[in-house]
């Protein structure tokens, strides 16, 4: 009896797993549509997860497939996110996708309009407020620097406050300049657009190709620089306080040999060339162990005039908030880059080192004059002040046209010994720290308008832009 229960057991869980199989197995029709962004999406892949084979959307975003009611139908289409979908016994799903990659999705500003990347055709370049941050420089033209693909920046020299030179489509001009044209919150930026601080800039783009500068006329030639300000946001008082200390070193020193080594190839030139060696070799023994400095120095004047590096302080306040009918952004900062010259330490009445001072100040507020007028105002300016010792960029003309043993630093009684004043023949310890210094200071104000007024209710999308704006440069 027992046996014929077992029997019965196993019969009916055979019968209900052939019914589930079966249920399993049977298939179904399922139709649904595919959009993105609220619009159907033709030639969408539909596919039941493992088949080699399936349907596509049509031009309405339409697709019907047959699949097992247990199945999952995975949706695939070029840029957008795969998704899965199990049937679960359902006739129609519907399905939404989304762009695969954020960066599709940014609005970049593109000469006097913005568009979404995706659908943006030209060579253009952007760079957002975080990605600058990260980069902790004082300078935009730095940002540049090895950034932006297609953008050649070099740095003309190592002073502080010094523009890097940027190039975007080359050098397509003898005489006339080839750097890019600025462009700042839409009005064209006239000047040095190191004046700028970095921590104000919402995003950057650069637009590379001819078509994409043709807005600009001749002034786009060698290629745009669009800067857009951060603006203010609605909501609560947002306080950002920020300091920094960087310490700057050099990338390569030139290396001079000592004086007994020039001395000695002196001699060998000499020599190789039939003439008699210039120094003796008592000159030599003098040389090599410094028994006469003020006949037979031997000064490292690299080592003399340069510290191993220097230090950089930024400090940036701004502000930001507001309501529904006005925002505002409120921005302060302050930057020091020192230089790397020594100094004579006996000079208390000024500083003969190079160094860089910046204050920068911005003001952006934005006005909901109207539900379909805005108002955009923006005063921003800069106070820097570069110095130099008094013989300016003259000083490297003259460590590497001054051997080590052409003179001392000083006499021994005191005197400044020199070989020359011009030509790299100026003692480089003098001409760095004893003909006094150059100060130069730049006061630069900008300030912007720009009215947007909506038309919608003659058709959507329809504005018109006004903005006026001016600068000036003391």
């Amino acid at each position: 009896m027992r046996i014929y229960l077992r029997l019965l057991v196993v019969s009916l869980l055979l019968f209900a797993g052939n019914i589930v199989y079966a249920e399993a197995q049977q298939e179904k029709r399922v139709t649904g549509t595919v959009t993105s962004e609220g619009e159907p999406l033709p030639g969408v892949s539909v596919q039941l997860k493992g088949a080699s084979s399936g349907t596509i959307t049509d031009i309405d975003g339409n697709y019907s497939i047959e699949v097992p009611a247990t199945g999952t139908l995975v949706f695939r289409f070029v840029g957008m996110r795969s998704v899965e979908q199990p049937v679960n016994n359902r006739s129609v799903i519907n399905v939404t996708l989304e762009s695969e990659s954020k960066e599709l999705e940014e609005v970049m500003v593109v000469a006097y309009a913005t568009a979404k990347k995706y659908s943006f055709t030209g060579a253009a370049s952007t760079m957002k407020a975080g990605e600058i941050e990260k980069l902790q420089t004082s300078s935009v033209s730095r940002v540049l620097e090895g950034t932006v693909s297609g953008v050649q920046a070099s740095a003309a020299s190592g002073q502080p406050g010094t523009d890097a030179e940027i190039r975007i489509r080359g050098i397509g001009s003898i005489n006339a300049s080839s750097a890019p044209l600025y462009v700042v919150d839409g009005v064209p930026f006239d000047g040095s657009v190191n004046s700028i601080n970095p921590d104000d800039i919402s995003s950057m783009t650069v637009l590379k190709d001819a078509a994409s500068a043709a807005l600009y006329g001749s002034r786009g030639a060698n290629g745009v620089v669009l800067i857009t300000t951060k603006r203010g946001k609605e909501g609560k008082v947002h306080i950002d306080a920020k300091v920094e200390t960087t310490y700057n070193t050099r990338t390569y020193t030139p290396e001079l040999v000592d004086g007994y080594t020039y001395a000695t190839l002196m001699n060998e030139a000499r020599i190789t060339r039939n003439q008699i060696p210039f120094y003796s070799d008592e000159d030599l023994h003098l040389l090599a162990n410094g028994l006469d400095k003020d006949l037979f120095p031997n000064v490292d004047w690299m080592g003399m005039l340069l510290k191993k590096g220097a230090p950089t302080y930024r400090a940036t306040l701004n502000i930001n908030g507001g309501g529904s009918l006005a925002r505002y952004y409120v921005s302060a900062s302050y930057v020091k880059e020192a230089g790397m010259y020594n100094v004579d330490e006996g000079l208390k009445d000024y500083d003969t080192n190079s160094s860089y001072h910046r204050w920068n100040y911005r003001v952006n507020v934005d006005m909901d004059i109207t539900k379909s007028t805005l108002v955009r105002v923006g005063i921003a300016g800069s106070l820097d002040k570069m110095n130099q010792p008094g013989v300016g960029n003259s000083v490297w003309e003259s460590v590497m046209g001054y051997s080590p043993i052409t003179s001392p630093v000083l006499f021994s009684d005191g005197r400044i010994p020199a070989y020359g004043n011009s030509d790299g023949r100026m003692n480089p310890w003098a001409a760095s720290t004893q003909t006094g210094y150059q100060e130069h200071w730049n006061n630069k104000m900008q300030a912007d308008i720009t009215l947007e007024q909506k038309f919608d209710f003659i058709t959507k999308g329809l504005k018109f832009v006004g903005r006026f704006g001016m600068d000036t440069n003391n």
